[in-house]
């Protein structure tokens, strides 16, 4: 019976719907219609088929006026070309064309990746704007966007990013839509922007509400001159204002009054330590292999956590699933070979980039017999990019480098010194993106790294050796939901798993016929857990208000010991004109891990030590305020900002230079807090043949503990009241381009004692009166006070009452730049010329005691450690 009547239905209904289906398909006429008011359209047509169209007035009344002009075309091809930009539908009845208008949401969505024409890679920050309507939204860190926007008939978009061309697109605006867009370099600027354009999107500046950031391009770090000779992340960020170098030979930089272990450096999500080669004159960064990178200097966002005074967050490229090419680079200082390209076309990609030092294989022949030094470090970055589906990307990122020095002079002589220290990080990451809808996208990931530092030095028959590792373990996900153009809500959970391996040993050296020494998987870890959940939500208000509020909770825990903390995040941003703003920012952060370091040693310890019941996590509270403006067109960008920072649980070495390192570390640590404040000021030009910055900051830091210094504030070693940073590089011609950087500061801060004589003919900037105090921790002795991050006072020393004379240094490069064209690609050749202290700048790096010969004084003398530096750098790109 069942089969019978679905006989029966498919017989007197869907055949002659089938029936209808095959007529109007088979319907074919010409057609000449201009300009012609809609409803006489549809009459026109209906004389040539044999349909009417039924509809109601009101409804095609509404419609503009269409032109249509066709030969022997079918109806339903003319239908499509007819309703194509209204909201119009049909569907057959019979021999009637029913006409409907379609029910519009309220709003629909776009969503998609923009990306590279010619190689596939994501753009970080590019620019999708209606302009009738003045909306606008920019990609995330992995190319993704997504708007929400009233519906229309026909939607114009133009998307744009700077050194590329400018894309307009014209789509239905009914339904959702998932549309990705490839954008083409701009050829006819090509010959200037490789020298001199900054690829970052420079309304930043006034329009996005985050203070204290500033974005760098791999162009504007391959401008500036190096020791490096093509380019180095580090020393460019050192050049901006509110960031310094510490001392000249040592590795980090200082941030707004913090110390080098307070910097988060994040490669692709993995957390790196201790960012530098050759005792800081080199960044662990090849400029090869590195897309773009961030400095926040206060203001985070909810997401970031752990580290209390900057984020560097840095990306690495993609590679090319379009073409395969490279970069071979020979140097004095590195040389190295970068290659990229598809795997599969379209679908996923690879990069390889590995470099290494060349000092050891160019110094070794001219240095005297008595003397020995195999110094080298090597880097080497990869990653893979996976295009899994059109909602779904994989990527996975590998850093490894290392540092190696064997150093010896007068070995065969009892006094004769045998150095080592081998260093380095690993990292590995895999990264898993995937948009559930058009308005919801997520980012997880999985990091691991692994730190080490081994030290070892022997000397008169005693030896040292030191050993700090830090292996984490990192898992976190992070879900960005777009509500609209003005409302963008984010939230994710992060775990870590962190082990640290501090030891030290120390004696005298045994007979020959035995070996002592750290085996580091002998050493007793200690292991830590933090689990972090934030949520964020960033607002716009009309034109003019914008608002970023955000909350991070970290849990901190171990076997005895747990801290719970929360962490408001508060951003507020208001336009005065389209190129003038206000930002306003209040950033709360905690640190569980601590870097303690000593620098007046002529052993340079380094020493990761996690918080316990008697070392608390250190805390951070900041707030900012700055005025951006931009001027002619966004060429010229400025900003000037002020802050103050609270530091508490801040913990130093307390007495001697060098304590004993171990499970007892914390018997010689003082703690107590500090605070910094002061004035920011950055001018900088992103377009034209010449381009750069300048900076200036007027910084203030202090800490105070009450066993130092009588309980009395001292300034921070790093305090160093004034810098002025100058970067500018200048494309002389379509080939040449010159590039200088200018460096002044005041000197840093040191404890000297105040019974020694000044020095002949350089007499030491500060504070000379005498001071009496005694510097003791749990457990701590009397010794000599250091310099360091505040030192240990003794009785009759302030903490930090001197100052090293003021630093100047000059850094000069040309580059001469030629390319052509072969069959298959296009050959670019680069010759860069560096020089590093231009004018041999004797700039001090520490001040030791000593008895003078002649007059059997006690005297103090400032070493400078850096000499001047050339250096000479052939690259090919292919």
């Amino acid at each position: 019976m069942v089969a019978a009547f679905l006989f029966f239905l498919s017989f007197f209904i869907l055949q002659p719907a089938a029936a209808q289906e095959k007529k109007i398909a088979e319907a074919h006429l010409t057609i000449a219609l201009k300009n012609r008011p809609f409803q006489e359209a549809l009459i026109i047509i209906e004389s040539k088929v044999p349909f009417r169209f039924a509809y109601p007035t009101e409804l095609v009344l509404k419609q503009k006026n269409v032109s249509v002009t066709a030969a022997d075309i079918s109806l339903p091809d003319l239908l499509t070309i007819l309703l194509r930009g209204t909201s119009l539908t049909y569907h057959i009845i019979g021999d009637q064309i029913v006409l409907q208008d379609i029910a519009l949401p309220s709003s629909i969505t776009l969503s998609g990746y923009i990306k590279d024409s010619r190689t596939g890679e994501l753009l970080t920050g590019a620019s999708i704007n209606f302009p009738a309507s003045g909306r606008g939204i920019s990609s995330n860190n992995y190319g993704f966007y997504s708007i929400t926007v009233p519906p229309a008939d026909t939607m114009e978009l133009e998307i744009s990013y700077v050194g590329y061309k400018s894309l307009l697109r014209k789509v239905n605006g009914y339904n959702n839509l998932t549309l990705s867009f490839d954008l083409e370099q701009n050829d006819e600027q090509a010959a200037i922007d490789k020298l001199t354009v900054a690829k970052d999107k420079r309304e930043d500046n006034v329009k996005k509400n985050q203070s204290a950031l500033v974005e760098l391009s791999a162009d504007m770090i391959a401008a500036a001159p190096s020791v490096n000779g093509s380019g180095d992340l580090i020393s460019s960020i050192q050049l901006l204002p509110g960031v310094q170098a510490g001392i000249d030979g040592t590795p980090g930089y200082f941030v707004r009054g913090g110390n080098a272990g307070q910097n988060l450096i994040l490669l692709d999500d993995a957390t790196l330590y201790n960012p530098s080669h050759i005792f800081g004159l080199v960044s662990i960064f090849n400029p090869t292999a590195i897309r773009r990178a961030s400095l926040m200097k206060g203001d985070f966002p909810a997401s970031y956590g752990d580290h209390l005074s900057s984020v560097l967050d840095i990306a690495m490229k993609d590679g090319s699933n379009q073409q395969s090419g490279g970069i071979i680079e020979l140097g004095s200082v590195s040389s190295g070979v970068t290659l990229y390209g598809p795997l599969q076309t379209g679908k996923s990609s690879f990069l390889v980039s590995a470099r290494r030092s060349m000092t050891d294989v160019l110094l070794r022949p001219i240095l005297h017999q008595n003397y020995f030094s195999n110094y080298y470090f090597y880097d080497l970055n990869a990653k893979l990019n996976f295009t899994l589906s059109p909602k779904d990307r994989l990527l996975v990122s590998f850093y490894n480098g290392r540092d190696n020095n064997s150093y010896s002079t007068d070995s065969t002589d009892i006094g004769g010194i045998n150095y080592s220290m081998n260093f380095g990080n690993t990292a590995f990451t895999v990264r898993w993106n995937h948009q559930y809808s058009g308005k919801l996208f997520s980012n997880t990931s999985v990091e691991y790294n692994h730190y080490h530092q081994f030290l070892s030095a022997t000397q008169q028959g005693y030896f040292a050796q030191l050993y700090s590792g830090i292996r984490d373990i990192n898992a976190k996900t992070d879900f960005s939901y777009y509500l609209s153009p003005a409302h963008k809500i984010s939230a994710g959970a992060d775990y870590l798993r962190q082990t640290l391996y501090p030891a030290s040993l120390s004696g005298k050296i045994p007979s020959t016929d035995s070996s002592t020494g750290i085996i580091p998987s002998d050493i007793a870890p200690q292991t830590a857990t933090r689990l972090a959940i934030y949520a964020s939500d960033d607002m716009k208000f009309g034109r003019r208000f914008q608002a970023y509020i955000g909350v991070r909770a970290p849990y901190y825990f171990k076997p005895g010991v747990q801290y719970f903390n929360m962490e408001p995040r508060l951003s507020l941003l208001y336009m005065i004109d389209p190129a003038t703003s206000v930002k306003v920012s209040y950033t709360s952060v905690h640190q569980y891990i601590h870097l303690v370091q000593s620098y007046n040693s002529s052993f340079p310890a380094e020493v990761w030590i996690g918080s316990s019941d008697f070392v608390r996590p250190e805390e951070s509270r900041e707030v900012s305020a700055g005025l951006y403006k931009n001027f002619k067109e966004n060429v010229f960008q400025t900003s000037l900002e002020i802050y103050y920072r609270r530091m508490e649980n801040q913990l130093l070495f307390g007495g001697g230079t060098t304590p004993a390192i171990g499970d007892s570390i914390e018997n010689y640590l003082v703690f107590g807090k500090g605070w910094s404040y002061g004035a920011e000021l950055l001018v900088r030009k992103n377009r034209g043949r010449w381009t750069g910055w300048l900076s200036y900051s007027l910084a203030y830091a202090w800490q105070k503990f009450d066993s130092l210094n009588l309980g009395q504030s001292f300034p921070f070693a790093f305090d160093r009241r004034n810098m002025l940073d100058i970067s500018t590089s200048y494309a002389l011609t379509k080939h040449w381009a010159i590039a200088a950087n200018f460096i002044l500061a005041s000197g840093r801060a040191f404890t000297l004692n105040t019974d020694t004589s000044s020095i002949n003919g350089n007499p030491l900037y500060g504070n000379g009166n005498r001071g009496r105090g005694r510097g003791r921790g749990r457990g701590q002795g009397q010794g000599q006070g250091g310099g360091g991050q505040g030192g240990g006072s003794t009785l009759g020393i302030k903490t930090n009452n001197y100052r090293l004379s003021p630093y100047d240094r000059l850094d000069l490069s040309i580059r001469y730049k030629k390319s052509r064209n072969t069959v298959r690609r296009v050959l670019e050749t680069e010759w860069s010329f560096s020089v590093y202290n231009v004018y041999a700048r004797n700039n001090s790096a520490f001040v030791y005691r000593t008895i003078d010969p002649s007059t059997r004084q006690i005297i103090a003398r400032q070493v400078a450690f850096i000499p001047v530096i050339p250096s000479i750098t052939y690259s090919l790109k292919f």
